[in-house]
């Protein structure tokens, strides 16, 4: 279907002010506790905690079961994300770059084929180097000579050639994280992420006291420590006023470093490119990031979602195949509840008797935007409606038992038809829209219900208002 070319929106677009993110306006998150509700009602591992978090502060937070947003787990490969943030933070400093050389920091690393491999190549999985190997979990050596070991392990691939999933390349890394500040892992991840962030129940301890920690999945934490280590990523790299992460840190991590690259071994269901310690699961049009996540082998996973400017954090001890499905449809309620920058609710649903149709847009209302879409939810399922454009009007203008919050003059600008499940998604393109424009949308739908006079139900109305 033609985006709406344009919405139509030069023509009845004039100056507004900004409007604000993470709006729930006339949603709001009462579908996410029936999710967890059912993963604990799956099994006896499925207790679970989940906390939402955005710029004006705690959104929600809510636990099923045993696991509470203070308990302390092993979160697996989610440790791959804090990692990152630690070599990130050494980037920051000067003490090492993204595309040096292994070699130039471990000497064993500076002959044949691996003397090419970077600790991008390494955070990124692309190093060529094995997927796994017992001396990363061995207590009784430390980083440093794991990383000496893994020397004489033989590539699986030519570095920079193949994406293979796997722990080994971060733990060679860590080991030059250390040689190149001269502290251990322990000390460099306490002081420059776990204190400024005030972690006080994270370290790389989750199978004991160790002098080589497991760089990719060794870390414990809580819900609670880990949102905040994800409220800082969304923040660009800040928390409480300290600038842990540069913003280019934070952006480098959240950059898609493997797209074209084959893949040998990913366990991302949907074979999502990797960044920096974390994976690429939503990217726009023009490649840019919308949502990243660092998930483990149990569950337990942390998300920024740009999209909407909110960081979520699921804590679980089960199995990510089983679990992952759960927090996607939490990703799918967020997506339906929450408005991105330049969406505004405006008004109410009528009438009374009907179930309250939902509206909303999928991509911030930033001018150029070729890929949004007016995203439509909980409409009659399987029946027509309509959407209206004209001048948002927030007093509302009453008919019969509708309320029409725009116009007065209005078009109708598409048929839509709901799916089985009362959704349906209309393409709109926000090219060549200048900032400053605005219009108000609204649907109409032919009712199920014997309630309403006119045999229609409206749902509430957007402004939509197009960012620089």
């Amino acid at each position: 279907m033609n985006p709406i070319t344009a919405l139509c929106l030069v023509s009845l677009g004039g100056f507004a002010p900004l409007v604000a993110a993470q709006s729930l306006g006339c949603h709001d998150l009462g579908g996410i506790a029936p999710i967890q509700q059912q993963l604990l009602a799956a099994s006896q591992f499925g207790s679970n905690a989940l906390r939402l978090d955005v710029p004006s502060g705690l959104l929600l937070e809510q636990s099923f079961g045993t696991v509470t947003p203070t308990t302390v787990m092993s979160i697996a490969s989610a440790s791959k994300t804090l990692s990152a943030a630690v070599l990130m933070s050494l980037v920051d400093s000067g003490h090492v770059h993204l595309d040096d050389t292994v070699g130039q920091y471990l000497p064993e690393w500076s002959t044949g084929a691996r003397a090419s491999i970077t600790l991008r190549m390494c955070f990124a999985h692309t190093s060529g180097m094995v997927d796994g190997d017992p001396v990363i979990s061995d207590n009784t050596v430390t980083l440093r000579q794991a990383a000496a070991y893994l020397a004489t392990v033989p590539l699986q691939f030519a570095p920079g050639s193949t994406f293979e999933y796997g722990g080994v390349s971060m733990h060679v890394a860590g080991a030059v994280c250390e040689v190149a500040s001269g502290l251990p892992w322990s000390t460099l991840f306490a002081q420059r992420i776990a204190t400024p962030l005030q972690l006080a129940a994270t370290d790389y301890f989750a199978f004991g006291p160790t002098l080589n920690p497991r760089i990719a999945g060794g870390v414990q934490s809580t819900l609670r420590d880990f949102a905040r280590f994800f409220t800082m990523l969304r923040n660009g790299g800040s928390w409480n006023g300290v600038q842990v992460l540069s913003a280019q840190s934070v952006d480098t991590m959240l950059t898609a470093q493997t797209v074209g690259i084959p893949v040998a071994g990913s366990p991302h269901p949907y074979g999502a490119p990797y960044g920096i310690g974390i994976w690429i699961d939503r990217r726009d049009a023009q490649g840019r990031t919308l949502l990243a996540s660092g998930v483990g082998a149990f569950g337990f996973a942390g998300w920024v979602d740009r999209v909407h400017d909110l960081s979520g954090t699921f804590a679980v001890r089960y199995l990510n195949q089983i679990t992952y499905p759960y927090v996607e449809r939490i990703y799918g309620e967020v997506d339906a509840a929450v408005l991105p920058a330049g969406w505004l609710c405006l008004g109410a649903a009528t009438s009374a008797c009907a179930s309250p149709v939902w509206l909303n847009g999928t991509r911030v209302a930033k001018s150029g935007t070729s890929d949004a879409a007016v995203r439509v939810d909980r409409a009659p399922a399987g029946l027509p409606g309509v959407l209206l454009l004209g001048d948002p009007l927030p007093g509302g203008l009453p008919v019969a038992d509708l309320t029409a919050f725009v116009g007065p003059q209005l078009t109708v600008v598409a048929a839509l038809l709901a799916d089985g499940t009362g959704k349906v998604s209309l393409p709109v393109s926000l090219a060549g829209v200048p900032a400053g424009a605005f219009v108000g949308l609204q649907t109409v739908w032919l009712s199920p219900s014997g309630c309403a006079l006119l045999g229609l139900q409206a749902s509430h109305a957007v402004r939509l208002d197009v960012l620089p």
